[in-house]
């Protein structure tokens, strides 16, 4: 069964669907601050299509590898930039793999590259089934 609950944000009304969360609760302050903690990895952070979480991270040298579950992957880049700005000192290149929550075509998929020399970019895949 799909709700709907309203959220006044100014003058507007914004109607979004109540999601199975599958017993993960939205993030706490602390995890928004620390994304590569164990807590980060337990929790739904927001962004501006909805909502994401981690899925698990790598560090490889000076590179960082993170795989996310969001509503919306055209959230990527603005999931990246967090990464970015929280990681850029410590990591050289950092990917983020972002693929839609389970529920959704979770074949396709949008990886965002940081490199502290060439910036950004950003490639569309679909992985092969298994």
């Amino acid at each position: 069964m799909m709700m709907t609950i309203g959220a006044s944000t100014g003058c507007a009304v914004k109607h979004q669907p109540v999601l199975n969360d599958y017993g993960i609760s939205s993030c706490p302050v602390e995890a928004a601050a620390h994304l590569l903690s164990a807590d980060a990895l337990q929790c739904w952070f927001d962004a501006p299509h909805g909502r994401w979480r981690i899925v698990g991270h790598d560090s490889h040298y000076a590179v960082l590898v993170v795989h996310v579950e969001a509503l919306n992957v055209r959230d990527a880049d603005a999931i990246a930039r967090r990464f970015v700005a929280a990681e850029n000192e410590t990591f050289s290149e950092i990917l983020v793999y972002v693929q839609p929550e389970r529920a959704r075509d979770s074949s396709r998929i949008r990886r965002v590259r940081w490199e502290r020399d060439e910036g950004f970019d950003v490639l569309d895949f679909t992985a092969l089934p298994r």
